[in-house]
């Protein structure tokens, strides 16, 4: 069967070919679902957009656990709330080379354009990687789509990479996981992150959008956690912060720090961790 535009270009962008991924479809919730439980959360005085709340300070000590929990642990099951009990550990992982991105779905519109590139940019210099748009060699998928092609990218990420397929298909079978990132790593032991995706719904409105954006674009950098006693963050389930916060901000910057190298354990990475907040933050002491 020949594949519409979308589907070709997604070929084209990852050049591979590999085992399909038999793939079924579940109803997701719709746009007026979404921006139901958007207005909700914002009755709630959810999805906050300050970059350094005043009710929420933060210590050293703060981003010293707070970095333990979001950097060298993940989410034993993705579809629960982050905490203590649903996390396992892992080693720090990161990108160390540059990222080319490429934003595909038809729910991509010039605004989405726009944005990503700007936070693209604020990923650059709190990184040091670059962080750009590519037609080609491409090592990071925005993904948004409409729920008519999900099935057809769904059997071509299969295709690509059978991982890829598997990641795309639980979320698009999930009506709990309002978007997803995912990571592939080197089959080394220096757990280097090499490829990313993020997958979203073109239902979501303009404030659940960016707010995806930022965290899974983030976390597709390597901190992948969430947990419930983070804050000021976007590495909680509660969903008080839409977008990415100074304090997250930190925790970037710590995770892309020289000093740290793709796959430390926490035990070799975090007295490191400790000396890079205490040089970014002095006052604090």
């Amino acid at each position: 069967m020949q594949r519409p535009g979308l589907l070709r270009s997604l070929a084209t962008a990852l050049c591979l070919s590999l085992p399909l991924v038999a793939c079924t479809t579940v109803e997701q919730p719709s746009r007026n679902e979404y921006a139901l439980y958007e207005a909700a959360l914002r009755a709630g005085g959810n999805l906050r957009t300050e970059i350094e709340p005043e009710d929420a300070p933060f210590s050293n000590a703060d981003l010293v656990t707070n970095f333990h929990r979001i950097a060298l642990h993940h989410e034993a099951d993705i579809e629960r709330d982050g905490s203590e009990e649903n996390s396992v550990p892992n080693r720090l992982g990161r990108w160390e080379q540059d990222i080319n991105y490429r934003l595909v779905g038809s729910g991509v519109t010039p605004e989405t354009e726009l944005e990503v590139r700007e936070f693209a940019r604020r990923l650059e210099r709190l990184t040091g990687r670059s962080f750009r748009p590519a037609e080609e060699d491409i090592n990071f998928l925005i993904l948004i789509t409409d729920p008519d092609e999900r099935p057809e990218v769904a059997d071509m990420l299969g295709e690509v990479m059978p991982a890829l397929g598997r990641s795309f298909d639980r979320w698009r079978q999930s009506k709990s996981l309002i978007c997803v990132a995912t990571n592939l790593y080197r089959n080394t032991s220096d757990d280097r992150i090499v490829f990313g995706m993020v997958m979203m719904g073109s239902e979501l409105g303009p404030l659940m959008r960016s707010s995806c954006l930022h965290e899974e674009l983030v976390q597709a950098l390597g901190l992948g956690n969430d947990h419930s006693e983070v804050r000021p963050s976007i590495f909680n389930d509660d969903e008080e912060f839409a977008l990415l916060t100074r304090h997250d901000e930190y925790l970037l910057r710590i995770l892309y720090d020289p000093r740290l190298k793709s796959g430390m354990t926490a035990a070799e990475a975090m007295p490191i961790v400790r000396e890079i907040i205490a040089d970014l933050r002095p006052d604090d002491g």
